[in-house]
Parts: structure tokens; C-alpha cells; sequence
């Protein structure tokens, strides 16, 4: 049975050259199409996450309450390098310092107390940031903790450390405290803009710390009456390192 002319011609017309050069001109024109397109939406969606050979710096912030007023403080700063886009290499630092003096009154007579305490902590380590989102960049991690710490405490009017006695001075310094320690860190920073981010970090892990000795030393009237050396003992095990801060940091 014959096939109807009208029915042969559109399969004379699919197949021949021409046909199938204006399909091909079509499909290179869909791809140039959707590659320019992508292109230009990553234009337009500028990177905010940091990505290799990049730089960010941040610092940890507390607010304490309680029976005080508020108070705001600085807990502790990080340095960190992106190797990669997901692999950084972390330095941690931190170091406190108070001094505190206190006049004591009592019926007996005034008691001075001065209370002066630091300690400072080095923590190398590094994060393995996993995929998150465009903004949300979680990680986990480990690093190493080394500190020293350092304590000392003076009372005049007393020769023990508690009561009132005229003429009397109590002084006791604690040296050689240290800590030594090595824990897993999870955490997650949120890119606010272009490489400036919030975030916040827990870490568990073992530590180590040795008390030091404490130095004692009474005196009357300027006259040393005692001396001794007291150990203040060891601790070690597993602790749970919870950051109460917020840390705010920038990329460059």
C-alpha cells in the first residue's frame, strides 16, 4: 500500500541534511545557553565561605550575669588557615589576669586582702569542615591544650590566712601549675556576609593538671615565723569543654 504524500514528505524533510544540521545548531545553542546561564548566577552569587589560602582571625565574647551587674569580657582568640577549602590548621590562645584588693572590717581591727591570679593557654589543632550550606559551615576537629597558671594571695593582720592578728602578714604563692591536655572539637560557623561569621564550639577530651606547690609565708612585725612548701595536689580525666561565648570572626 502506498504511503499518501502528505504523510512522506515531513519524513523526507526530518532526515535530510539540512534537518540535521538546524537540530545540531539547536542543541550547541541550549548549551551555550545553559552555560551562560550558570555562569551568570554564579556572577551574581558571590562566594562567602573562605576557600583555600585564606586567613580568619576571631575572638570569643562572654556576657556574665547573675547577682553582679552585667559583664562583658574577651575569653579567647583564634587564628586559623584554610589549606583547602574544608581543611584548616587552628592556633588558640588564652590569657587571663585579675587583681583584686579588698579591705576587710572587723571589730577587732582592718584586714587587707589582695588576691592576684593569671594563666595563659596555647591550643594548636585543626578542623575538618564538612559541606553545610551556602552560609552554615559545621566541622569537627582536634587540638592540643598546654597551659600555666599561676596564683597568690596575701593578707595583712593575720598569720593564718582567716583571722585577725596585729602585726601579722600571711602571704601564700602557688607556682608551677600546668595543664596538659587533648580534645575532639565540634562546632559551626554562620557567614553573616562575605567572610564575616558567627559561631560557636564544644570540645570533650582529656586533661591533665598539676596543681603546683603553694609557698606559704608567715610573718609578725615584719619577722618571718614560718615558711613551708604545701603540694596542692593532681587531677586528670575526661572533661566536657563548653564555650559559653559567642565567636565573631572575619576571613580575608
Amino acid at each position: 500500500m502506498a504511503m499518501p504524500v502528505h504523510n512522506f514528505l515531513p519524513c523526507l524533510i526530518n532526515n535530510s541534511p539540512q534537518t540535521q544540521d538546524i537540530r545540531s545548531m539547536k542543541l550547541l545553542i541550549s548549551a551555550v545557553f545553559a552555560f551562560s546561564t550558570t555562569a551568570l548566577a554564579a556572577q551574581t552569587e558571590p562566594q562567602i565561605k573562605p576557600q583555600a589560602g585564606n586567613w580568619s582571625t576571631e575572638a570569643t565574647f562572654y556576657a556574665q550575669t547573675g547577682n553582679n551587674a552585667l559583664r562583658f569580657g574577651l575569653n579567647d582568640i583564634k587564628i586559623r588557615r584554610f589549606s583547602s577549602d574544608r581543611m584548616v590548621q587552628r592556633l588558640r590562645l588564652l590569657a587571663t589576669q585579675n587583681n583584686e584588693t579588698t579591705v576587710i572590717v572587723g571589730s577587732m581591727g582592718n584586714m587587707e586582702r589582695s588576691i592576684k591570679e593569671g594563666s595563659i593557654f596555647i591550643a594548636p589543632g585543626f578542623e575538618k569542615h564538612l559541606a553545610g550550606t551556602r552560609r552554615l559551615s559545621p566541622y569537627w576537629g582536634t587540638e592540643l591544650v598546654l597551659g600555666k597558671s599561676f596564683y597568690e594571695y596575701n593578707l595583712t593582720n593575720s598569720t593564718n590566712g582567716q583571722t585577725f592578728t596585729q602585726g601579722g602578714t600571711f602571704n601564700t604563692t602557688t607556682k608551677k601549675s600546668v595543664s596538659v591536655g587533648a580534645t575532639m572539637i565540634f562546632g559551626a560557623d554562620f557567614y553573616l556576609g562575605k567572610q564575616l561569621f558567627i559561631g560557636a564550639e564544644v570540645g570533650y577530651g582529656f586533661l591533665y593538671q598539676n596543681f603546683g606547690n603553694s609557698h606559704v609565708t608567715v610573718k609578725s612585725n615584719g619577722n618571718i615565723t614560718d615558711q613551708r612548701s604545701v603540694p596542692m595536689g593532681k587531677n586528670q580525666g575526661l572533661t566536657l569543654f563548653a564555650n559559653p561565648g559567642i565567636r565573631v570572626g572575619i576571613a580575608i
